[in-house]
């Protein structure tokens, strides 16, 4: 039995603990939402009953000294439905006789309108003027967490999903279900006594669906610090009772926050939409190129196979007797740890959940079968997969399981120093094991090009260059591409003939590393890649390259245009080329490249302004006429829609504008040759 279910998986059914597929592999929404009878619905009357008046009873005020002692009246009172919502003084109520009937009162028959409210008509619009903006506050009781005293990852996505989902029906009007959640990543333990806080806003809504942005902190109380513990993206489909459809209106738009969300909402549902496309071509790519190179000391992943049973009792489920989606998700975290630990033989930490879907539900008296497996190691993680199948009574004796889900959740672990420690390599054992491995590499290229896509939201303005601090400047160039190319972690995550590309990781900033084998001595490569003015004979994305100052031999600030892309204007940028030869035969030539402030060169309004905070490129001498280029650039903005594109298998544009820059380096040899 494997652990790990090579189908994408994207989505989950809501607390309830989802759907059942619809036969083409993609998971069929709940029409219940076991979260919509456990939390208040929406106000008004289409969805709760009006308030029942209280029963007869009470004192009334004595009569006036000398005055004939009043007829005790009986008098019926229920909480006025007036401007405080039914909560106000009681007052009197008034029968009339006939049409409404002995038991409904006139002032309720006046806030309903004089009848029943009908239920929303097929297609009606409805959701802008609620919002969508939910804040929820829990403290950290030693119930909700592990035995290091650390927040259950299980509780928290319960909290998450229940705080998202009041947000989408907030907006909607309606009752919701989730569809998909994606990439959970954990940035921060949350312990016993602290302040959780989770937001959810509604960023996007499309017809009947809408993405919902969650993100989680945690406060000290003694020392009132306030860390960022998750940020995640939820979609959540509206389901209005009985067989009529809604459509949701548009968000209002407040902030540039709100803005930007919804600017990017479209691109990651893009992602959403095609991720079994995406996978399914990565899976293919990594097969072809990745041959498997089996390791002296990689440990056989059978040593690292889990098994365990859980029988789903009352407490673990709603009223409906679906059991909790946070519920089988803190259980596969348990496994899953179990299985990691196994090893690096130490205690794991969990960094994150991918995008995952319930593909049926379980109910109580279920018997619950976790199979979890290593299907991969990434330097400082490792991915496991976990595998959920269900039984009743029937299916128990008969041995016939239904699989209700499958996840994926990488782990770090980290010395008593606080210091990553490296993961040994894994040996696939089986053909589905091998299935396994290759499949952790196509989803962490899905998930790294998610990252991309939230580690560039907005680029921060760019220094000043000034005289004051033209020495700074120069020297902050060189040293931020030397630290990003000395940092340790980089993973390679395509490789086509003499080109290789690598990612990194660290914290939410996501950097590119090309690295190129050219057969051109290493000077004349320096002296043609630190001339920026010849870039546009090699790389597409350069529309146009001109110098604005010539500081000196060693800098230059060029002001560059880029092409448009689809939907966006074209992009401009005023950046600094600072360059460096080696001390050493041992040490590279360097070009460093950021942007820099002009007054001279403000912003126009044809184009985008965009910024680059380090970039450039790293050339080693190999022999007299061959060397490695290496290019880096921490991802911005600017550069954000190509490396996503790369990361999911939809475009080639870094390995074409790599295979373009080798081919005119060599170029260039040739040319010198004959002229010579």
């Amino acid at each position: 039995m494997v652990a790990a279910d090579a189908r994408p998986w994207g989505s989950r059914g809501g607390p309830g603990a989802g759907a059942a597929g619809d036969g083409n592999g993609q998971p069929a929404v709940k029409t219940g939402h076991s979260l919509a009878a456990t939390l208040p619905s929406p106000a008004g009357p289409a969805f709760a009953p009006a308030p029942a008046p209280p029963q007869p009873g009470g004192s009334f005020p004595p009569p006036r000294s000398g005055a004939a002692p009043a007829r005790p009246q009986r008098r019926r009172f229920h909480p006025s439905p007036g401007r405080w919502g039914g909560t106000g003084p009681p007052q009197p109520i008034r029968q009339r006789r006939g049409r409404a009937g002995p038991g409904l009162p006139l002032r309720a028959r006046r806030s309903l309108g004089g009848r029943c409210r009908p239920h929303p008509a097929p297609m009606e619009r409805r959701g802008a003027a609620a919002g969508g903006d939910v804040c929820m506050c829990q403290t950290v009781f030693p119930a909700h967490a592990n035995h290091r005293g650390e927040l259950g990852a299980g509780q928290l996505l319960k909290w998450m999903d229940a705080t998202a989902c009041l947000a989408a029906e907030k907006h909607a009007g309606v009752s919701c279900v989730t569809a998909s959640m994606d990439d959970i990543q954990f940035e921060e333990a949350a312990r016993v006594g602290q302040i959780i806080t989770i937001k959810a806003k509604v960023n996007r809504a499309f017809k009947t669906s809408m993405e919902v942005g969650i993100k989680v902190t945690v406060q000290d109380v003694l020392t009132n610090v306030e860390k960022i513990v998750s940020v995640a993206y939820a979609t959540y489909v509206a389901k209005p009772v009985g067989a009529g459809k809604i459509e949701l209106e548009p968000v209002k738009l407040l902030s540039t926050e709100d803005h930007l969300e919804h600017a990017l909402a479209i691109e990651r549902r893009r992602i959403r939409l095609g991720y079994e496309q995406v996978f399914q071509k990565l899976m293919q790519e990594s097969n072809k190129e990745a041959g498997f190179e089996e390791e002296e000391d990689a440990v056989s992943t059978d040593l690292t196979h889990v098994q365990s049973i859980e029988l789903v009792q009352p407490p673990h489920a709603n009223h409906h007797g679906n059991t909790f989606g946070g519920q089988i998700m803190a259980w596969m975290e348990t496994v899953a740890s179990i299985s990691a630990s196994r090893l690096c033989r130490s205690y794991p930490v969990l960094k994150s959940v991918n995008m995952f879907k319930f593909w049926g539900p379980s109910l109580v008296g279920d018997r619950l079968v976790f199979n979890a497996i290593v299907n991969n190691t990434f330097q400082n993680s490792v991915e496991v997969g976990v595998r959920v199948e269900a039984y009743n009574c029937e299916e128990w004796i008969k041995d016939r399981a239904r699989h209700i889900n499958s996840a994926f959740l990488i782990f770090k672990t980290v010395n008593d120093k606080g210091e990553l420690l490296t993961f040994p390599r894994i040996k696939p054992t089986t053909k589905d094991g091998m299935r396994r491995y290759h499949g952790a590499i196509a989803r962490r290229r899905i998930r790294l090009a998610r990252k991309c896509m939230l580690s560039a939201k907005e680029d921060k303005p760019s220094d000043p260059w000034e005289r004051s601090n033209q020495a700074y400047m120069s020297y902050s160039n060189i040293a931020a591409l030397t630290h990003l190319a000395a940092k340790p972690g980089w993973e390679i995550t395509s490789t086509l003939d003499d080109i290789k590309i690598w990612t990194h990781e660290e914290g939410d900033v996501l950097s590119l590393k090309v690295e190129m084998q050219v057969k051109i001595p290493s000077h004349l490569a320096f002296s043609l890649l630190s001339d920026f003015t010849f870039r546009q004979q090699w790389d597409k994305h350069f529309l146009t390259c001109e110098v604005l100052q010539a500081v000196n031999e060693d800098e230059k600030i060029y002001y560059v245009t880029s092409p448009p892309m689809t939907g966006h204007k074209p992009r401009d940028f005023v950046i600094l080329v600072s360059q460096r030869q080696p001390c050493k035969p041992s040490e590279p030539y360097i070009v460093a490249v950021k942007s820099v402030t002009l007054t001279s060169m403000p912003p126009s309004p044809e184009y985008c302004r965009s910024e680059i905070l380090c970039a450039g490129f790293q050339i080693y001498s190999d022999s007299n006429s061959s060397c490695t280029v290496c290019y880096f650039n921490q991802v911005t903005s600017g550069v954000m829609p190509y490396l996503a594109a790369n990361l999911t298998g939809s475009s080639k544009s870094i390995e074409d504008t790599a295979l373009e820059c080798m081919k005119f380096l060599e170029q260039q040899v040739l040319q010198l040759k004959t002229d010579f």
